[in-house]
């Protein structure tokens, strides 16, 4: 367990790089997450309630952001072994980066690179379209009333 201190510190670091989302011309950001998430109790009901209201109105308010949900359904995929993060850049760049508990690691190589796109891939065919996906997490947000 973290000190409230530190708690409050990676908070604020997370919430100051959403900013980027919002700038003008923001990047197209496309997020793939486990339906577990959302039904892992974390912070209590009403913050579980506001946190996946929040990603709906994110999905549905912004046309460059993209959330996709892996149903329960989906079993045992590729994504189970941990986040990853794969970055475009405007010249066609891909760099990528894989998080771990104790270190992220970042990717580079254009081998290691082409791993993790097929991985990224993968995920993604998983997943539930947009639309689904922004269902499927309003319909689990009311669940936490």
């Amino acid at each position: 367990m973290l000190p409230p201190a530190q708690v409050e510190e990676q908070a604020t670091l997370r919430i100051e790089r959403q900013a980027v989302l919002f700038r003008d011309e923001p990047p197209q950001a496309v997020f793939v997450i486990d339906e577990q998430v959302l039904r892992r109790p974390v912070g209590g009901p009403e913050v579980m309630r506001e946190q996946l209201l929040h990603l709906a109105r994110l999905s549905d308010g912004y046309p460059h952001i993209h959330i996709h949900v892996v149903p329960l359904s989906a079993g045992a995929y590729v994504g189970m072994d941990g986040p990853l993060a794969v970055a475009t850049s405007p010249q066609g760049e891909v760099t990528c980066y894989l998080d771990g508990q104790l270190a992220g690691t970042l990717v580079e190589s254009p081998t290691d690179v082409g791993a993790v796109l097929r991985r990224w891939e993968a995920v993604r065919g998983q997943a539930l379209p947009i639309g689904q996906s922004r269902q499927l997490i309003g319909d689990v947000a009311e669940q936490w009333t």
